[in-house]
């Protein structure tokens, strides 16, 4: 029975043994078992059900799933829904219950499950506490927006602790202030007799969590949660004095190297050059309490905002948390466009601690003492021979460290060429709007005749369109690209500018919502007839003013903000967690091509209806 009918559905698909074992993930001898009738499994037997998910991966890749849902009689195309009825059918009988869970990973439900229940606890507590999404980005200090990924499940701030702490001081003190503290506590499953944040904390984030993608996720909240009062281009007044900073030639002690700092960055900023920067001083120690870091944050940003460019070896020795923090901390000075950081392969000398600040032709702060010593002390030296002996040091450190990131900046208008070579064999993309190598050739010279800009720019952005469709093409022709388009109702509506982002080009350019069905269309027919062409729409976007692109040797960030950034990660530890994250958003949100082509339709109808 079961061989029959596995030979009369490889007929109707015109596929082989080796065609399902790809998609099942075994071996091409167990699917001719089946076949031939050699073997015979349970209905509800892994072996089976490998095979009707492979049958259905082989079926969406080729646009056959109408096909096998009229075959099998399901309601819907939809996996959940052809599996059991194809093994039903398989086996001619009427129902087949399937272990549940059985062919979802772990990892993936243990991601699913922290972070639906983080947003479904919040939801819960802010509704009772009667906060709204504004007030609590207020009080954090990040965009709304972020607000409501959190509630959807999309993102949770366990990373941040500085986040995740001031979230549940948030919610206790507007307990306390509306008197519900009672109330707060029995969802929190406690009694208000032993209530406190760190309750609270732990009610909200106390659960299974996935570290494979960490790295990855922590950089996107850290540049997701960028406000304008750190962006590079509007830099805060709301920092502490800088201190007094004598001339001299030798300082002594931390503050010392903070006065030596600030008279080096103070003068740079003013002189202009460039900078280069190295000391592996332990940087809590160094940077210190909270108002120094603002101060130190904001002279670097005062020497980028002068056109300083600056050239930085961390001191992270390729640790994976500290790769992290040194990313995230340096975060809104790489969207600049200003900074080259690069780190050490090897770890660093433990017996000393090493510090050389270098304007060439101008100054350098320089200090080397023993780890153990109590007693620092720093030169600042401005002899032109010294200067260049140090100079060529620093060039020698540099020619033994790994680049961490290329930036590549909308202010350089020479970036975008290289940024446009880097993206030729792009296969994964995660694009907050519709991708501009989709839109028809036609489509986008309508588009741009109308709009009021130079003629050599509408030439330039029409041949640089042409480049990237051909490009896209050729790619399909020789293997797949996975897309995940952020496509709710809501973020269409507010976000109907054409994606110029691959050029760096911060050109603002709307869609008439003809022209918005017009290309929703243009995509409803590549996800038809490309059978290499993969697309998943995320019901909410996970960063704002970010997109992902990934290669196979590198992961970029587009940051589309005041001006556009693309950090182009070279690091392959974080480029694995980039494309592991994108994975996981993938698996969670992936639907097969009937749903998605659903879904297209009713986002077209949206355009045509509201005209």
């Amino acid at each position: 029975m079961v061989s029959e009918r596995v030979n009369i559905l490889f007929k109707m698909l015109g596929c082989g043994n080796t065609d399902i074992a790809r998609f099942a993930g075994c071996s091409s001898g167990n699917i001719s078992k089946l076949k031939t009738g050699n073997r015979e499994p349970l209905p509800a037997s892994r072996t089976i059900i490998s095979f009707a998910n492979g049958v259905y991966g082989y079926a969406d890749y080729e646009n056959l799933l109408p096909a096998l849902q009229e075959l099998c009689g399901s309601a819907e195309t939809s996996r959940k829904s052809i599996v059991p009825a194809l093994i039903a059918w398989l086996y001619g009988t009427d129902e087949v219950v399937l272990p549940a869970r059985i062919s979802e990973p772990k990892s993936k439900r243990m991601l699913v499950l922290s972070r639906q229940q983080f947003g479904d606890r919040l939801t819960r507590a802010v509704t009772m506490l009667g906060l709204s999404n504004s007030t609590i980005a207020s009080y954090l200090n990040i965009d709304v927006s972020l607000i409501s990924r959190y509630r959807s499940g999309i993102y949770s701030p366990l990373r941040n602790k500085r986040l995740s702490e001031k979230l549940a001081e948030l919610l206790f003190s507007h307990a306390k202030k509306i008197r519900k503290t009672r109330e707060l506590a029995r969802l929190c499953g406690t009694d208000d007799a032993h209530f406190d944040t760190d309750t609270i904390w732990a009610w909200l984030f106390a659960f299974p969590t996935v570290e494979d993608s960490s790295k990855a996720l922590a950089l996107m909240q850290s540049l997701d949660e960028l406000t304008p009062s750190v962006d590079i281009q509007d830099i805060s007044e709301a920092v502490p004095e800088a201190p007094e900073a004598p001339e001299a030639t030798y300082y002594y002690g931390l503050d010392g190297r903070r006065k030596a700092l600030s008279r080096f960055l103070n003068d740079a900023a003013r002189e202009g050059g460039e900078l280069y920067m190295y000391s592996d001083e332990p940087s809590d120690i160094v940077l210190g309490e909270n108002a120094y870091f603002k101060l130190w944050t904001s002279m670097m940003e005062n020497c980028v905002k002068h056109g300083v460019k600056i050239k930085i070896i961390h001191n992270i020795d390729r640790d994976n948390t500290n790769i992290t923090k040194a990313i995230n901390r340096w975060a809104p000075l790489y969207v600049s466009g200003m900074i080259e950081p690069y780190a050490f392969r090897e770890k660093r000398d433990v017996r000393f601690y090493h510090t050389i600040f270098l304007r060439p032709g101008s100054a350098c702060i320089h200090g080397f003492f023993p780890v153990s010593s109590e007693n620092r002390w720093y030169e600042y030296i401005t002899d032109p021979t010294r200067l260049e002996i140090l100079k060529s040091e620093f060039d020698s450190m540099l020619s033994v460290a790994f680049p961490i990131m290329k930036v590549f900046s909308s202010t350089n208008n020479d970036d975008h060429i290289s940024f446009a070579h880097l993206l030729q064999k792009a296969r994964s993309f995660l694009l907050t709007r519709l991708p501009v190598f989709t839109i028809p050739e036609r489509l986008l010279e309508r588009i741009i005749s109308r709009i009021d800009i130079e003629e050599p720019l509408k030439k330039y952005l029409l041949n640089f369109c042409s480049g990237l469709r051909k490009q896209f093409h050729s790619l399909l022709k020789s293997g797949t690209v996975n897309m995940i388009l952020c496509a709710s109702e809501d973020h269409i509506k507010q976000n109907r500018n054409i994606n110029f982002s691959f050029d760096l080009i911060n050109l603002q350019v709307a869609y008439t919502q003809e022209e918005y069905a017009e290309h929703i269309a243009a995509i409803i027919d590549l996800v038809k007839s490309e059978k290499n062409f993969h697309l998943t729409l995320l019901p909410k976007y996970p960063a704002k003013e970010i997109q992902v692109v990934l290669t196979d040797n590198a992961a970029s960030l587009i940051y589309c903000r005041s001006s556009i950034t693309a950090l182009i990660f070279y690091d392959p530890e974080m480029k694995e967690s980039l494309s592991s994250w994108f994975s996981e958003m993938f698996d969670l949100y992936s639907d097969d091509r009937q749903i998605i082509l659903e879904k297209l339709e009713k986002l077209r109808h949206l355009g045509i209806d509201e005209t």
